[in-house]
């Protein structure tokens, strides 16, 4: 028995801490919000919901903490049973927008979900065979039990964002749709207000939806999910900071780094 209790503790210091979860707002089925890039329908969402910039940290070592002069974020998050999607609201102010060229060098609000709490590994690099099954990790492995959306702040012309992985079907309708508002130019400062939902997936097939498994989102459960803002400013080489919400910078490609965040029923 001790030898039992022993094994179960060892396995408990290997699970990464997510601490207390977050909170997602339940929408109902005729107020979810309207994908209008204004931010009207959300000021039912309690405070408590809200995640800001001082919730998360800058994990490559150039600030030490977060200053709102040049960066804010507001972040809330909620769902719908009837319509099984994930809404986002993203609101930040930026002391210098960088937007114009298409690239990755470029402000990013990036996502990543785990429907079902899955965890593990989903990007090609740290496929276990990725160096002799380049394809297979690519195409049967990366994007598929978690999903991440670079989203660009704003948008790059026409494209909204660069869906990691071969499943591009994710990032347009009826998975996913956006809408940006904001009036700062390149190299300006200002507040940007972007709306989007996405539809999580417990296995995304790059052949599209029909060979795929649409996450069941239940009032109660715990999905994975973080963010990171990738702020860029006038160097054309390196980015100003890397503000992530988890602990762990491996969160891009790892789902056992995803903070819990849990789908709340209807607010009494």
């Amino acid at each position: 028995m001790r030898r039992i209790l022993l094994t179960a503790w060892l396995l408990l210091l290997c699970i990464p801490m997510q601490g207390q979860p977050f909170k997602v707002y339940r929408f109902s089925a005729d107020n979810v919000p309207k994908i209008d890039g204004k931010g009207r329908d959300w000021s039912c969402v309690p405070a408590d919901y809200i995640l800001t910039e001082q919730a998360m940290k800058e994990d490559e070592g150039k600030h030490a903490k977060a200053d709102p002069t040049t960066l804010r974020i507001s972040v809330k998050v909620g769902w719908c049973d009837e319509t099984q999607r994930l809404y986002f609201l993203y609101e930040a102010y930026d002391n210098h927008w960088r937007f114009s060229e298409n690239s990755l060098q470029t402000d990013i609000f990036e996502v990543v979900i785990d429907g079902d709490r899955s965890g593990g590994p989903f990007i090609d690099r740290f496929h276990p065979t990725a160096p002799k099954d380049v394809w297979q990790a690519w195409f049967k492995f990366h994007g598929c039990h978690a999903q991440n959306y670079h989203i660009f702040t704003p948008s790059h012309d026409e494209d909204w964002c660069m869906y990691w992985g071969p499943q591009v079907w994710l990032k347009e309708p009826p998975y996913a749709d956006y809408a940006y508002h904001y009036s700062f130019e390149e190299g300006g400062k200002g507040k940007l207000t972007l709306e989007c939902y996405l539809t999580p997936f417990d296995h995304a097939d790059e052949r599209g939806a029909a060979y795929s498994r649409p996450t069941h989102l239940q009032a109660g459960n715990l999905i994975g999910l973080c963010w990171a803002v990738i702020d860029w400013d006038a160097h054309p080489t390196s980015k100003d900071g890397f503000w992530n919400l988890s602990d762990n910078h491996l969160m891009y490609g790892n789902a056992d780094y995803l903070p819990a965040f849990k789908l709340m029923d209807f607010e009494q």
